[in-house]
């Protein structure tokens, strides 16, 4: 069963905007759940194309382009430390993003990594921040995402949206965990698409199963049904918007890498069009070991 564990958050920055807004975001989690924070940033074969120092220095070699970083990282702890009264800790590594932060986060046994949608090769591919989506896919734990857009800090009103796809309630427990943590209120959108109408009794108990646990946790837990969904992905940001939701709590699909993205079509959808931050929590392994007790009859 996955719960909520924030004892050890790394946050990545590349120096952009949108990575600014992941310190904010991931110092707040800390400061309000008594966490310590890991600022990583990874130097690849791209840091010459970046003029993140002021005043303009020159980086001949990866050694000058280390001692710049940790210096710039530095600046940045001391305002964590001073504005969010956390322990900061920084990480200056070379090679792939995707590889270092995944090998940082499981040697550091990280129950979260906070970072921007948008980072070194955001322009260089197809699809939206994909050194985020990799990280993702590969993550030991749950990842937190946000684009420029997600300016709003603080956590009052999370979407947990809920389908009939195996492991869609797994994220529940952690979910109600961390809106507990914030006193926030829980809204649970159950999504059928016109085929899987016949389900919807199924999902209607789901829902309300979901309900009655969130009220022995003591969360504010609003449930609703959607029908005849087209776009599942969509129909969650919308609601996010209509709601004015704070977070969105997703599972990442469990066939992303046999599916040809670096993460699952929903997921992926979600993390591009949200102007909240996402919650993307990775499936446990061995789904005949999760104790379903919680939503019995499901």
């Amino acid at each position: 069963m996955l719960h909520l564990k924030t004892n050890k958050i790394i946050i990545t920055t590349d120096f952009s905007e949108t990575s600014y807004l992941a310190i904010k975001h991931g110092a707040f989690l800390a400061k309000y759940t008594k966490g310590e924070v890991f600022l990583v940033h990874v130097i690849t074969k791209h840091w010459e194309k970046f003029n993140v120092f002021t005043p303009s220095i020159t980086l001949d070699n990866i050694e000058k382009a280390s001692d710049a970083v940790q210096k710039k990282l530095e600046e940045l702890a001391a305002d964590i430390r001073e504005e969010y009264a956390v322990n900061v800790t920084t990480v200056v590594n070379s090679g792939n993003p995707t590889t270092e932060i995944v090998n940082i986060a499981e040697e550091l046994e990280a129950d979260l990594i906070v970072m921007g949608t948008h980072g070194y090769t955001a322009w260089e591919d197809l699809t939206i921040g994909s050194n985020a989506l990799k990280v993702i896919t590969k993550s030991p734990c749950p990842v937190m995402t946000m684009s420029e857009r997600a300016e709003k800090f603080g956590y009052k009103k999370i979407v947990l949206p809920i389908d009939t796809s195996e492991h869609s309630r797994q994220k529940v427990n952690y979910t109600l965990e961390l809106a507990k943590q914030f006193n926030a209120h829980v809204y649970v959108l159950g999504l059928l698409s016109e085929v899987e109408e016949p389900k919807s009794e199924q999902v209607n108990l789901i829902l309300h199963q979901i309900s009655e646990l969130a009220s022995d946790m003591g969360v504010i837990c609003d449930i609703e049904l959607e029908m005849n969904v087209k776009n599942r992905a969509v129909s969650t940001v919308k609601y996010c918007e209509k709601i004015n939701g704070d977070l969105i709590s997703i599972m990442t699909d469990q066939d992303a890498e046999l599916s040809g993205f670096f993460i699952g079509p929903y997921s992926l959808q979600v993390i591009h069009h949200a102007k909240v931050p996402v919650l993307s929590i990775k499936p446990e392994e061995h789904p005949e070991n999760i104790d379903w007790s919680i939503l019995a009859g499901t």
